[in-house]
């Protein structure tokens, strides 16, 4: 039973939770339709926005750490100080040493990550600090694809090599990773587990890119097909639909940007109705999660508890949520992972949720802008590609949290308990900010080319100027 004054108080931040979220988003949102669409680019500056951040992260932990009225929490609410302070410091590192990033993209990245850090405290405290360690790692390999990708001309010289590469991580985990959830998807690694699948999507995105950049000859596409094909029965091998979906989906998307090609996109596409409907009948747990879909309340103690849970928990929060601290999510199944949507949804509301997508859907809308500003088509499909595979992964998992398609067991990105995930999307992110990164600098480059033409017709002008004053004076002498 909660003590009656946090009880007051968690019903009244919820509403001061969502002024700071709905603020963080309005700015972002107002940001991207002025730099999509207007002709002139904003300036480089985000106002308040990081420290409004550090507020809500700062205002949450300080809330958990009251949950025990007997004794307040030191840890928890030291907890919030380093994750406020260690994003602020993290934010404006970049900034400042990487002029050219889209700063906007960082801080819509940082609001989910400590959305889902409040959530992970509020379910299991342990892994949030180990959330919070993972996220530190992301940022380390974001800072390192910044300092070097920016300088890379091709990946011609690595993309062979990470087309053997990928698929053969792949196929060894299937054959020697441990089993959870139903799927053999992960390694022991010293006292950490990770998904080499995660971050293989990495190397899947670089090699579509580098494949699909410019017009192939039927070898090149065949050896191309034949990668992603090894890709997706790889991770089918693990019993990792979500995982297979994944991949197939990106590949679908990025190939039709990449070649407008409707006819070979409506076959693949058939080729994959056709996949699903043999995993259905080939693998049990599929027709479990499928049958759950279609009508969860029909066994709802069953099959249908995860999905029913689901949607009782965001019904139950209405629109601002029950309060942090006053619902049950443990209730509901793995919602550290597939269902901390549901978690979210239940203590901040509906609003908050859907502000979540929302930032998803503006990570996508700025990435594609990055792309369609990019100077090369390489460029151009590693923002697209990487776009893609975060839109991808979002919509599979939120699509089934909300019963919109069946559920399949991946991570929310950014958001959800994984440190393979975490580290993978923050790859995915490095790669579109080294794009954005690189047309800022082509763009100064054309300015100060521009400049330089100029200024040569301006000191021409003056010689021809000079020129005809020497003549007029020769014929005055004369």
């Amino acid at each position: 039973m909660y003590d009656k004054q946090y009880e007051i108080l968690a019903l009244t931040l919820r509403y001061w939770f969502l002024l700071l979220i709905l603020y963080i988003f309005a700015k972002c949102v107002v940001r991207t339709l002025k730099d999509v669409f207007s002709d002139s680019p904003s300036e480089r500056s985000t106002g308040n926005i990081p420290f409004v951040l550090a507020l809500f992260s700062l205002s949450s932990f300080g809330l958990l750490a009251m949950q025990d009225s007997q004794n307040f929490n030191k840890e928890t609410a030291l907890l919030g100080i380093i994750i406020s302070a260690g994003v602020l410091f993290q934010f404006y590192l970049i900034y400042f040493l990487f002029p050219g990033i889209d700063e906007i993209l960082l801080l819509m990245v940082n609001t989910l990550s400590i959305v889902g850090f409040v959530m992970l405290q509020r379910l299991t405290p342990e892994l949030a600090l180990r959330q919070v360690e993972w996220f530190a790692a992301g940022c380390i390999i974001l800072m390192i694809i910044l300092l070097f990708f920016p300088r890379v001309k091709g990946l011609k010289i690595i993309s062979y090599p990470m087309m053997a590469l990928g698929p053969l991580i792949l196929f060894l985990v299937a054959f020697i990773g441990e089993e959870s959830g139903g799927a053999t998807s992960r390694l022991p690694v010293g006292q950490f587990f990770i998904q080499p699948a995660e971050l293989v999507k990495v190397i899947y995105v670089l090699v579509l890119a580098d494949s699909l950049k410019n017009e192939k000859t039927i070898r090149e596409k065949g050896l191309l097909f034949l990668f992603v094909a090894a890709s997706v029965l790889g991770v089918v091998l693990q019993k990792d639909l979500g995982g297979a979906l994944h991949y197939f989906l990106v590949f679908l998307f990025v190939y039709q940007i990449s070649t407008n090609d409707w006819i070979l996109t409506g076959f693949a596409s058939g080729a994959g109705v056709l996949a699903s409907i043999i995993a259905y009948k080939i693998f049990p747990h599929v027709r479990i999660r499928v049958e759950a879909w279609k009508n969860p309340w029909s066994d709802i103690e069953g099959r249908g508890w995860q999905v029913a849970q689901s949607l009782m928990a965001m019904g139950s929060g209405g629109l601002v949520g029950l309060g942090l601290g006053l619902g049950s999510p443990y209730i509901i199944p793995a919602s550290r992972t597939d269902f901390i949507f549901a978690a979210i949804c239940e203590e901040f509301g509906i609003l908050v949720g859907g502000m979540v997508i929302g930032f998803y859907a503006l990570i996508i809308i700025r990435s594609m802008h990055k792309a369609s500003m990019a100077h090369n088509p390489e460029d151009m499909l590693l923002a697209c590609g990487s776009a893609v595979s975060l839109a991808v992964q979002a919509f599979i998992i939120i699509g089934g949290v909300v019963k919109m398609i069946p559920l399949t067991g991946i991570t929310l990105p950014f958001v959800s308990y994984g440190g393979s995930s975490m580290v993978a999307s923050f790859a995915l992110l490095g790669l579109i900010q080294s794009v954005s990164i690189k047309n800022y600098r082509h763009a100064i480059e054309m300015e100060n080319q521009a400049d330089s033409e100029e200024y040569s017709r301006e000191d021409e002008d003056i010689e021809v100027t000079l020129d005809e004053e020497e003549f007029y004076m020769e014929g005055a002498e004369e």
